[in-house]
């Protein structure tokens, strides 16, 4: 039998948001867990390894050390990228956690339904 395709739903996608298959929510989970964990390995190395201090201690080095920490650390610096997009797979997972409580609670309550008779 050929696999039925559904239409996204044109409300879903505007707002940003998309269909998952169920069966598919724990092998997401696991690639965005597996992504958050490299990244967070990553911002705390830049947050303890990167950040540079004036190696001659003349007003040069000092300037050339705080435009470096400034560039990596600071607002609007890779580290500020990082963080937001930390946060995003952050969100992400959250929500493919919520998503995944969801359908487990609504298979609860079909379960529950069918076994009183209610269906």
């Amino acid at each position: 039998m050929p696999q039925r395709t559904t239409t996204p739903d044109p409300a879903a996608i505007a707002s940003g948001g998309f269909r998952v298959d169920p069966a598919a929510i724990p092998g997401l989970r696991k690639v965005f867990t597996t992504a958050l964990v490299k990244l967070d390995k990553q911002i705390e190395m830049a947050v303890s390894d990167v950040r540079i201090r004036p190696w001659a201690g003349d007003p040069v080095s000092q300037q050339a050390a705080t435009d470096f920490n400034d560039h990596t650390l600071g607002v609007d610096s890779a580290l500020d990228a990082l963080q937001a997009y930390q946060r995003q797979l952050k969100g992400a997972l959250d929500a493919l956690t919520q998503v995944e409580l969801g359908y487990h609670a609504v298979e609860q309550d079909n379960t529950t339904l069918i076994q009183q008779g209610g269906c």
